[in-house]
């Protein structure tokens, strides 16, 4: 089955690249991924699984979907499916230049007790609309007054960044790819994420 691959931050750099699609056997699940992915890349060895659980602090989605809130390392994958790994976030900032977009993501939106994580990615919408839906949805920007600038977007009960890419759609056409990671309460999350993918989805299909 294929898979597709998304880092973030530290794991970025020792994956090389943004986003990875390798082939794995069928059925495997997040924990034969995350120990292959050990064994591959040095800056990942004992950083993703610890006595054999999740490492403490990072984040695994599975699209979109924190895998600590399904069967964590036994959380079974399919062919397409996409699995995103955040390494720990210190004080809400990563490292690196968080103003190339496209070269590093923003800091992952910081958490509270009880808090769970989703993502969401679309095609052909700016980081300015999807900011702008975010504010029609009840939420503030954070550090700017400018949509099209904007990499975090605060509201009643949730947080969200936003990281804006350039990807390959067919040949030479090149499309905008914008990534919204979320963090909140799960029932805020699970009324606030139909309401921004319709926006999102009429705008970018």
């Amino acid at each position: 089955m294929e898979l597709e691959l998304r880092f973030f931050a530290t794991f970025r750099e020792a994956a090389g690249g943004k986003t990875v699609v390798r082939e794995f056997e069928d059925g495997s699940d997040v924990g034969d991924v995350l120990r292959a992915l050990e064994a591959e890349y040095e800056g990942m060895d004992g950083r993703l699984i610890v006595d054999g659980d999740l490492a403490p602090q990072i984040n695994v989605l599975k699209n979109g979907r924190e895998v600590l809130h399904l069967q964590g390392l036994d959380t079974e994958l399919a062919d397409g499916d996409r699995l995103s790994v955040f390494p720990p976030v210190a004080g809400g900032t990563i490292e690196g230049d968080a103003a190339d977009e496209e070269a590093e993501a923003p800091p992952e939106p910081t958490t509270e007790p009880g808090w769970v994580r989703r993502e969401v990615a679309y095609r052909g919408i700016s980081r300015r609309l999807a900011a702008h839906y975010l504010e029609n949805l009840g939420g503030e920007l954070v550090g700017t007054d400018d949509p099209a600038a904007a990499t975090r977007v605060d509201g009643e009960g949730w947080r969200a960044t936003l990281d804006a890419a350039t990807v390959t759609a067919a040949a030479s056409i090149t499309l905008t790819e914008v990534t919204v990671s979320f963090a909140g309460e799960e029932s805020v999350l699970d009324e606030l994420l139909p309401k921004f993918e319709r926006k999102a989805m009429r705008a970018g299909g």
